[in-house]
């Protein structure tokens, strides 16, 4: 009987109860997310107005007028390259910290009626300010998502701008039109303030507060691997001594970016020694493209939407557009999210090519609300799937200590995308007209999808 229970005992001690999932829904994603909104939200309700304010208050000429609005995607862009080297330099949740009192302050200077000069200095000054904001709090929360869900996850955190972008413009244009601009900059300051609690509402892991070089975030990981390591020997049965080595691995692990495709392990070797190095996280560079290009399509609808529905005659329904393309992506997020942890990037990110392809072409041939309508949700999946499952594509893989090149990367690309496109296609539009715009934009969601075939045809199964 001894004999026999000797047998059973090492079977048992092997059978080990599956992991629990790691929990998702902690105070650091709620406070983050809700950060994510109340900055977003304040970039949406003064970008929707500053345009016409310098236009009515301050008398500006038109271009003028439309650069109010638009340094600060220039003042955007810049901050994608200087976010990485100063979270590395000042740790993280100071610097989010400091970004959102700086969001604050520069959202009541506009009470101040500055001249048009100091209007688009504080337009730029802001622009930096939200993103610094932006990469950081992006950087924290995707540090945080347990590995295993980093689709649901992102997904969900995602929501965050898409609430931002539907609440944000119909509050301002509201405002604007019944009380005046300064309740517009008042009621925007009091909405990006909340910002300051939420941050310091966040407890990150001890993994996600680097500060300091890279080479000495390095350096600490290898060591902790050092140690777990020299555990390995000294671990007193086979059970224990494949513990610590698979703690080991993972610690080895955690201080490289494993590329999940030979295209990025392509560009990674071209980068990865140059002085771009310290901005730019070289394997995000081809799934950021893609997205980039997307984005460049979407940033018709920004700007030629409105005039496009009134020549068309259905302005009322352009009225309510990114309301219903907003509510698109808040109820398909969560469900993609999922499904991208599940079966990987190709059975979701496809359908969400096609539909922004669709969209576009249905926008184009709009004859009736519904079809404007139907546009605006086809655009919403599209977008907002591909934005949120890229995102995870670019981080789902990438080291803590290079978290905030690669979330720079990700976003410095979909604001070039964004801002570009509004300069080319200002230049287009007259020559061929709206409808076929619209058009040509369908071909540009197709060519994203073919070079997203191209990026993730070798992907590894990272997830």
């Amino acid at each position: 009987m001894a004999s026999s229970a000797a047998k059973v005992a090492p079977a048992s001690r092997c059978e080990r109860p599956a992991p629990a999932p790691a929990p998702l829904w902690t105070r650091n994603f709620i406070a983050g997310t809700f950060l994510n909104f109340f900055i977003a939200g304040n970039y949406f309700m003064l970008m929707v107005v500053m345009t016409a304010y310098a236009l009515t208050v301050h008398q500006a000429p038109a271009a003028v007028a439309a650069f109010c609005a638009s340094a600060f995607i220039v003042g955007t862009l810049f901050s994608r390259f200087a976010a990485a080297p100063m979270m590395e330099r000042f740790g993280r949740m100071p610097l989010l910290v400091v970004g959102c009192i700086a969001e604050v302050a520069l959202s009541a200077l506009y009470l101040l009626n500055e001249p048009v000069g100091a209007l688009i200095g504080v337009r730029l000054a802001h622009g930096f300010s939200y993103g610094v904001c932006s990469t950081t709090i992006a950087t924290v929360i995707t540090s945080v998502v347990p590995p295993e869900r980093k689709g649901e996850g992102i997904g969900y955190f995602m929501l965050s701008i898409t609430l931002g972008s539907a609440i944000g413009p119909f509050a301002g244009i509201f405002l604007a039109n019944n009380f005046g601009y300064p309740v517009v900059f008042a009621v925007a300051s009091v909405l990006v303030a909340l910002s300051i609690p939420a941050a310091l509402l966040l407890r990150p892991a001890p993994s996600t507060k680097v500060k300091g070089s890279e080479a000495a975030a390095e350096a600490e990981v290898k060591a902790a691997a050092d140690a777990v390591a020299g555990a390995v020997a000294e671990a007193p049965d086979e059970e224990a001594r494949e513990d610590a080595a698979a703690n080991r691995d993972e610690a080895l692990a955690a201080s490289t970016r494993v590329p999940s495709t030979h295209l990025e392990e392509k560009v990674a070797a071209k980068v990865e020694h140059s002085p771009l190095a310290r901005f730019v996280e070289a394997g995000v560079l081809p799934i950021s493209v893609v997205c980039g290009l997307l984005f460049f399509g979407y940033s018709s609808l920004l700007t030629f939407l409105t005039p496009y529905a009134t020549e068309i005659g259905l302005a009322r329904a352009a009225s309510v557009f990114f309301v219903v393309y907003a509510l698109a992506m808040f109820v398909t997020r969560p469900f993609t999210g999922r499904a991208f942890d599940r079966v990987g990037p190709h059975p979701v990110m496809v359908p969400a090519f096609v539909s922004f392809a669709l969209g576009m072409v249905v926008l184009a041939f709009a004859a009736n609300d519904w079809m404007i309508l139907g546009a605006a949700a086809l655009l919403g999946f599209g977008v907002g799937t591909v934005q949120s499952c890229g995102l995870a594509m670019a981080v789902r893989v990438t080291s803590d200590a290079r978290l905030s090149v690669a979330n720079a990367t990700f976003y410095m690309l979909l604001d070039v995308g964004v801002g570009v496109g509004p300069i080319l296609l200002g230049i287009v539009a007259p020559l061929i007209g709206y409808a076929n715009l619209y058009l040509c934009m369908a071909v540009v969601g197709a060519l994203a999808l073919a070079l997203f075939l191209v990026v993730a045809k070798t992907e590894k199964g990272a997830r």
